[in-house]
């Protein structure tokens, strides 16, 4: 494993080996983690922050991408083309499902996303991206278990300026971004960013139809008013709009006719190649659009300053997903989801210089989500019986078409928060927050199987929870000398509850998962070294985790009892105790004035500690002895659970290792031109996209990437080549169970492509 990364970085410094001249000094960057401009290495929390030049140069065209640079963090597409999953030190979501939203809180320009829904949208014209480890909540709209991404975008300027970027990659994939910012009047700027994205060619192909898949077809654009009021006060107004209409690329299948005991399934199964796909003529699409407004105002009075956010977001999603990767629909996804959020927070910020610090805030939201999910298995009734696979008696039994789950979903949350900064000494701080956090989730569907015609309820529900919960913060931070922080916390944060929402076949799987809690305990440092050229951090954290939401697959008692063999499901379900324990490292220098090396590293080690027994998995026999006639029978979620799930089962999307490294050179190339010469590496160990899941296990994944630059002197005009994955690997990115057997998305061969971009001011 880390050989690998040795010699990359080693291939890297062949490349970018020059004469040491002077070190150079780390340009800062500016983060308000806490809610006022620190530099990042300046404050004691776990943070990596990425520029929108850096987000250029290692290739992060959007929020999925920052997992491969950024020790600790993961980042998935869970879906074909969509739906990114985030965790941050094994904390996370596991479930896909537009009614659930992550231990991982994602903000744009501080609005809080409250669905993986919202999440797939391209990066442009964006400031900085801001990544915080550990539970948020003191400072932050939403309490968050595993950590916060803050993406900030670029806010109009009082002179005028913009640029115009085009990009243009291998499958025939035309990128263009542009934005214009200037001053409207003397106390009003605006600014307007678009970007366009359209592939002509798909880098999947169907075997037996010769259809292309994997092509974007996406735009954005966005449009931002800055103004002031008073002498004291201005505000930012924001607007924005997107939409999807890519065709999406397709996993691979394995093992449908050995899960099934039926070998002449196998048939079913597609190619092993990345790019070769089994699609037959299902017509896959993706239809979404979103659009929201924001508006932000500030305010200075004489000890404070008033924060206000309010926002307003809505995104619609039409879909038809080869999500079980085969041409046959054994489990087709159809998805018809409206979405829609509301949001305001006021927030007081000390701004006093005494040694005090303090942050109070309060947030109110709602969200709202209607959804008809559909898995499609209909060639159990359509094609089974012509092929001869399944006699008509089988069909009769099984009687599957569709599986319809449709629901609406309303969430109403509050939350008041105060966090603390106290100078005890010179050298000393010390941090207090706490935050009070309130959750009322209802949640009306239906879940039903259409089939031969006819509808059959598998189950409805109509219910409402509501929770409350107490979390804090308490750390001290130590500067052991003028280039040395160091510092420690204990924290605590929770996650509400639930719904699993998915369309089963199981009643049993649909129901409400109670919230989790999470105790963190974390210390480290960030230690600047030979005259500000380098910077070194580094952080050892140990999370204990209650009733932890996770997806598991079971074995359905009431189709595999009908059927006389195993029927699986999905569902979500809580493990009582988790822990994670880990290490990060992270190291930014400049040795030169033209050379710059990079590199991170993440440690994890989790485990279930506490598994839940079979009453509390089943979740709906208080009676453990009900469960013995299923055992002896060989069916039932105990069997496929109680012995998959013992002690020590490592949580999922928790790679134990993961590194990177970029090593650039950049140096004048004439009078009026510089070259930049880059290569980046990233590796993530093994892991789980489900607990105790054979199937569910993927990776590992790798990538190295390489770009040339030329910049023109005075900054007007670059031209970039770039590659990515130029090894050409393949690797397994996601996987599950499937309806049978499993299926996989695997990596994107090797692209590469041209960037020019043009700047006036």
């Amino acid at each position: 494993m880390m050989p690998k990364f040795r010699n990359a970085l080693l291939g890297a410094a062949l490349i970018t080996t020059a004469p040491h001249t002077l070190s150079a000094v780390i340009e800062e960057v500016i983060i308000t983690a806490q809610k006022r401009a620190e530099s990042v290495n300046d404050i004691g929390v776990s943070a990596s922050a990425f520029s929108g030049d850096q987000l250029k140069d290692v290739g992060i065209d959007s929020a999925v991408d920052l997992g491969s640079h950024t020790p600790g963090l993961v980042t998935v597409n869970s879906t074909s083309g969509g739906t990114p999953i985030f965790a941050i030190r094994g904390i996370g979501l596991d479930d896909f499902s537009a009614n659930n939203s992550s231990g991982v809180g994602v903000y744009t320009d501080e609005v809080f996303a409250s669905s993986p829904a919202y999440l797939g949208g391209q990066l442009f014209d964006i400031e900085r991206v801001e990544v915080l480890k550990g539970p948020q909540g003191t400072l932050y709209g939403k309490n968050t278990t595993g950590g916060a991404i803050n993406f900030i975008t670029n806010k109009p300027t009082e002179t005028l300026e913009g640029y115009v970027e085009a990009d243009y990659s291998r499958f025939d994939t035309l990128e263009v971004t542009a934005a214009v910012s200037n001053a409207l009047s003397d106390n009003v700027r605006g600014r307007v960013s678009l970007n366009y994205v359209k592939s002509q060619d798909g880098w999947q192909q169907d075997d037996t139809t010769g259809e292309e898949f994997g092509l974007q077809d996406r735009f954005a654009i966005r449009g931002q008013l800055a103004f002031d009021f008073g002498d004291n006060g201005d505000g930012n107004l924001r607007v924005y709009y997107s939409s999807d209409e890519s065709k999406p690329l397709s996993p691979d299948s394995e093992g449908i006719g050995d899960a099934l005991f039926i070998p002449e399934l196998n048939v079913l199964n597609s190619n092993s190649d990345a790019r070769k796909v089994n699609v037959g003529n299902l017509d896959v699409k993706r239809d979404e659009s979103g659009h929201g407004i924001a508006l932000t105002l500030n305010y200075s009075f004489e000890n404070f300053d008033f924060v206000s956010i309010s926002a307003y977001d809505a995104y619609e999603r039409d879909i038809v997903d080869n999500y079980d990767g085969s041409a046959a629909s054994t489990m087709t996804l159809l998805q018809d989801n409206e979405l829609s959020q509301w949001s305001q927070e006021l927030r007081f910020v000390s701004n006093s210089t005494d040694g005090f610090n303090w942050v109070a805030g309060f947030n109110i939201s709602n969200e709202n989500v209607e959804v008809i999910d559909i898995f499609d298995d209909s060639f159990l009734v359509t094609d089974a019986a012509a092929t001869g696979v399944l006699t008509q008696e089988d069909i009769d039994a099984f009687g599957l078409d569709q599986f319809i789950s449709d629901y609406t979903q309303e969430t109403d949350s509050y939350g008041f928060y105060l966090h603390t900064e106290t100078e005890l000494s010179d050298v000393l701080a010390l941090t207090v927050g706490v935050r009070y956090s309130y959750d009322d989730r209802s949640f009306d569907g239906n879940n039903t199987n259409l089939s031969f015609g006819e509808s059959f309820d598998i189950v409805r529900l109509d219910e409402a929870h509501d929770e409350d919960a107490l979390t804090g913060k308490i750390g001290i931070d130590w500067d052991v000398n003028e280039d040395i922080l160091a510092y420690a916390s204990v924290s605590t944060s929770y996650k509400s509850g639930v719904y699993y929402g998915a369309a089963v076949v199981d009643s049993d799987a649909w129901s409400y998962i109670k919230p989790e809690d999470v105790l963190a305990w974390e210390a480290g440092f960030k230690w600047n070294l030979f005259d500000g050229s380098m910077q070194l951090n580094g952080a050892v954290f140990m999370l204990e985790y209650e009733n932890r939401q996770s997806l598991f697959t079971f074995v359905s008692d009431e189709f595999s009892e009908l059927l006389g063999f195993p029927v699986l499901d999905t569902t979500l379900a809580s493990i009582p105790e988790s822990e994670t324990k880990g290490f990060e490292m992270d190291l930014y220098w400049l040795p030169t004035d033209e050379l710059t090396i990079s590199a991170g590293v993440a440690y994890l080690d989790t485990e279930v500690t506490k598994a839940p027994s079979m009453a509390e998995l089943r979740g709906i026999n208080p009676d453990p002895t009900a469960n013995d006639q299923a055992t002896e029978d060989g069916f039932g979620f105990v069997d496929a659970l109680g012995a998959a799930l013992p002690e020590g089962t490592p949580l999922s999307q928790a790679p134990q290792w993961s590194y990177n490294g970029l090593i650039a050179y950049e140096t004048p190339l004439t009078e009026d031109w510089n070259i930049r010469l880059q290569t980046s590496y990233s590796w993530v160990d093994e892991q789980f996209a489900q607990l105790a899941d054979a199937n569910a296990q993927y990776g590992e994944i790798e990538s190295l990437d390489a770009m040339i630059s030329f910049n023109s002197s005075d900054e007007t005009l670059s031209v970039s080549l770039w590659g990515r994955n130029l090894q050409n690997n393949d690797a397994d990115t996601y996987s599950f169970t499937g309806f049978a057997g499993r299926t996989v998305y695997r990596q994107q061969p090797t692209t590469y492509g041209v960037n020019v971009k043009y700047n006036f001011m």
